[in-house]
C-alpha cells in the first residue's frame, strides 16, 4: 500500500502541474493570442518562466503533502520527472536565438519543485 500511496503522491503533484499549466495556455492563448508567436517575446517568457516556477512549487507541496513518508524523498522524485520533461520542452527552442530562456526554462521548475518539498518539510 506506501507504494500505491507513493505513485499517488509524485502523480497528484505532477498532475496538478499538468492541469495548471494546460489551463494557463489555453486562456492565454485565448486572451492574447499574439504570444503563441515564435519565437516569444520577452514578456511571453517571463510569464511562462513564472507560471511554470509557481506550478511547479505547487506540485512539489502536493507531492509532499500526500507522501506518505519521506515527503522529501517524493518532491526530489517528482522535480526530477519535471527536469526531464521540461528539458525535452526547451529542447524544442532550440536553434532560436533565446538567450538562456531555454535553460532556465530547463531547470528552474525542478528546483521550484524541490524547493516547495523542502519548505513543506521544514514548515510541517
Amino acid at each position: 500500500m506506501p507504494l500505491l500511496h507513493s505513485f499517488i503522491a509524485i502523480a497528484g503533484g505532477f498532475a496538478c502541474m499538468a492541469l495548471l499549466t494546460g489551463v494557463t495556455t489555453l486562456l492565454i492563448r485565448w486572451l492574447v493570442p499574439s504570444w503563441s508567436s515564435l519565437p516569444p517575446s520577452r514578456s511571453a517568457q517571463a510569464f511562462n518562466l513564472a507560471a511554470t516556477c509557481l506550478y511547479a512549487a505547487m506540485g512539489g507541496f502536493l507531492a509532499a503533502q500526500l507522501a506518505p513518508i519521506s515527503p522529501l524523498v517524493h518532491s526530489l522524485i517528482l522535480a526530477i520527472v519535471v527536469l526531464l520533461v521540461s528539458t525535452m520542452a526547451a529542447s524544442e527552442l532550440r536553434g532560436q536565438a533565446l538567450g538562456f530562456y531555454p535553460l532556465a526554462l530547463a531547470v528552474l521548475p525542478s528546483m521550484a519543485t524541490l524547493g516547495a518539498g523542502i519548505l513543506t518539510v521544514l514548515y510541517r
